[in-house]
């Protein structure tokens, strides 16, 4: 029995590793600076004209995708919250994209309690 929860601990590790390199590898980076989220998309190779930037109207997703020669990008991001789409700014910078909006304010509605 003892064997086997080794063995166990052992698998458990080897995957946390792997899941752990995997993220590492991700070819883009999200983060929120106050009001604003950041995307950070790697595409070395393009120019800004190689490159198109599709922003979901809901603001809960994006696609950039683009081409130049034998590079060929595309990138589809769930975004963790939801952004305003004509706040959004992209930017083209040492092989990175990077796209800054604003993020949408969750409102709240009031709802009167009768008793």
């Amino acid at each position: 029995m003892e064997e086997f929860k080794k063995a166990m601990e052992e698998i458990s590790k080897s995957l946390q590793k792997m899941v752990d390199e995997l993220r590492e590898r991700r070819d883009y980076r999200i983060s929120e600076e106050g009001e604003e989220v950041r995307i950070e998309i790697d595409m070395p190779g393009l120019e800004p004209a190689d490159i198109a930037l599709s922003i979901t109207k809901d603001g809960t997703a994006l696609r950039a995708e683009g081409a130049r020669g034998e590079r060929k990008y595309s990138k589809f991001i769930r975004l963790p919250v939801k952004i305003d789409p004509s706040t959004a700014t992209a930017l083209y910078r040492h092989g990175v994209l990077i796209i800054t909006a604003k993020k949408v304010k969750e409102e709240e509605i009031r709802i009167p309690v009768r008793g």
